[in-house]
């Protein structure tokens, strides 16, 4: 056979192995634009009219009126979050939990790589802890778990309010006070009353005692909070953060 004809030949013998790539695996920059579309989890409203038919009838946990919770029967997360709700029916509360435990378990859960699994589905505790990895809602459910407090609240908001992405965070009452754990963020407790307007904005909440709605998208006010903010350990709001 001429040397033309045998190149030819061999080029056509090639050209399978070129266009037929392993279907189980994906290349690197592939990945890396499916892990990062994950991040841009859209927060999820309900409607006006699904707003006035949701209204329900419970307790409200300790200091629920400073953060003007309104019971609801519904979230537009409830589809997504089967996690949640197992994480909620098993929660066996501790008597007290100190704020020793609750910085501990801050520091612990912001050492954890940032990465997301699901747009809308926090992993279990579990997984969160085994891998030592998780998104914002993974890691916050992690938290709200191991902090076993019967009033705490797993926080579904925005980090700023003129963002259109969500973001997670556990609500604590203690001393008198609502506490921000945002340990994707931060490492340290935030007083809730002491963070500049349009930061950290719930949207709805979900305790043992059942599911909120925070309509004014804002703490209460609430003077005897504020007076005592200058002598209570406080982690600075306008501290550098960790990009979730």
């Amino acid at each position: 056979m001429r040397p033309l004809g045998c190149c030819i030949l061999l080029a056509l013998l090639a050209l399978p192995a070129l266009a037929a790539p392993d279907s189980g695996a994906s290349s690197p920059a592939v990945c890396r634009l499916r892990s990062a579309s994950f991040r841009h989890d859209v927060l999820l409203r309900e409607t006006a009219e699904d707003a006035a038919n949701n209204h329900a009838s419970f307790s409200l946990p300790l200091g629920g009126r400073e953060l003007e919770l309104q019971p609801t029967a519904s979230t537009p997360y409830d589809r997504y979050f089967s996690s949640v709700r197992s994480v909620i029916a098993s929660l066996e509360p501790h008597s007290t939990t100190s704020m020793v435990k609750a910085c501990h378990l801050m520091k612990v859960g912001h050492s954890f790589k940032y990465l997301s699994r699901d747009p809308y589905r926090p992993d279990p505790p579990k997984l969160t802890e085994m891998q030592h990895s998780g998104d914002c809602k993974s890691k916050a459910l992690w938290l709200y778990d191991n902090l076993a407090d019967a009033d705490a609240l797993f926080v579904i908001g925005k980090a700023e309010k003129n963002l259109s992405t969500s973001h997670a965070w556990v609500y604590w009452h203690s001393g008198g006070r609502w506490w921000i754990l945002d340990c994707t963020d931060r490492a340290d407790p935030i007083a809730a009353d002491t963070v500049a307007p349009g930061r950290y904005v719930p949207y709805y909440s979900f305790g043992k005692l059942g599911t909120y709605r925070h309509p004014a998208g804002k703490l209460a006010a609430n003077s005897a909070n504020i007076s005592t903010a200058s002598t209570a350990p406080v982690t600075s709001p306008s501290a550098p953060q960790k990009t979730r």
